[in-house]
């Protein structure tokens, strides 16, 4: 991996700052310190119980986000590099609703066309780990998951409508890739929800960075792919950290993933939505034959420490 120009000297402190470590590493943006209202209120359209009870939180020091999802060609260093095993069975539209376990099948063959510059799917949350555990040790800066705090406040950028670009789903297609009208030919009858306009992409990734960015200079933090989180998954806010921390516990089967999808209809796509992704497939037959739950709408984006 190739030293970036300017690397070792010291991070770009102002936000807004856009900077790489490495030529083949994400780029990032150093995003403000602040406070927001974290979670939906009960009237948010769309909004399920667990995006709440909204409580104040502050993210006290600046924090550099990845400003697009972790790539394809990013993730293939990694591997290149490793050798990391990413697993050989993933979770992929064939027409059956939700999706379903196909062998053979993974970040390389989510089984639709995936380029360098779209986002990495297909990975678990362990394979999420040892890709910012390989970038934190190739780079020699402190690399990590952002905590679900973190993401929404990010990814809200000093807004609290439902999307940082308002209320209304009517233009989502300039923001999102999120189940259109070009999607329903592949979609073949499912019981998915389309907004009426089209971008274009069907049933399948957008390269990152299509879609207009929010306030922060952040792209496809609305549909896109999912993406995985530190935080382990509770059904209620009741007790989370207001300091910007993740919230782990001793057992976590499930962590929280954020930002929702390609095949998630526009509401799950809101600022405040959460969900859980599996660490193990959930069914004890797959989990036995193959291991890690990885799924054709999960990605990831990074996060570090501004030092």
């Amino acid at each position: 991996m190739a030293p970036a120009a300017g690397s070792g000297q010291p991070d770009p402190g102002e936000p807004g700052s856009i900077f790489t470590d490495c030529a083949d590493c994400p780029e990032m943006t150093v995003v403000p310190p602040g406070a927001f209202l974290m979670g939906s209120p009960d009237s948010e359209g769309g909004r399920m119980d667990h995006e709440g009870p909204q409580r104040l939180v502050t993210i006290s020091k600046p924090i550099a986000v990845s400003r697009f999802e972790v790539t394809v060609g990013q993730y293939a260093r990694f591997v290149q590099e490793t050798g990391h095993d990413s697993g050989n069975a993933c979770v992929v539209w064939t027409g059956v609703e939700g999706g379903e376990v196909v062998t053979g099948k993974n970040w390389l063959d989510p089984n639709f066309f995936q380029a360098e510059d779209q986002p990495v799917v297909c990975i678990s949350w362990n394979d999420a780990r040892a890709y910012i555990d390989w970038l934190s040790r190739t780079t020699g800066k402190p690399y990590r998951f952002l905590s679900e705090s973190e993401w929404e406040y990010m990814a809200r950028a000093g807004t609290t409508t439902r999307y940082f670009f308002g209320d209304s789903e009517e233009e989502i297609c300039r923001y999102a890739n999120v189940p259109d009208v070009s999607a329903k030919p592949d979609s073949r009858g499912s019981n998915w929800q389309y907004v009426s306009c089209d971008d274009g992409y069907g049933v399948q990734t957008a390269p990152v960075g299509s879609y207009a960015p929010n306030a922060f200079g952040l792209y496809d933090v609305h549909g896109n792919v999912w993406e995985w989180t530190q935080d382990c998954y509770r059904d209620s806010f009741v007790g989370a950290p207001t300091d910007g921390s993740p919230w782990l516990s001793s057992e976590c089967e499930v962590r929280v993933v954020r930002g929702g999808s390609l095949s998630a209809p526009a509401y799950l796509s809101r600022s405040a939505v959460r969900f859980f992704g599996a660490l193990e497939f959930l069914d004890e037959s797959a989990k036995e034959a193959l291991g890690e739950f990885r799924n054709f709408n999960l990605g990831l984006r990074v996060a570090r420490d501004v030092e």
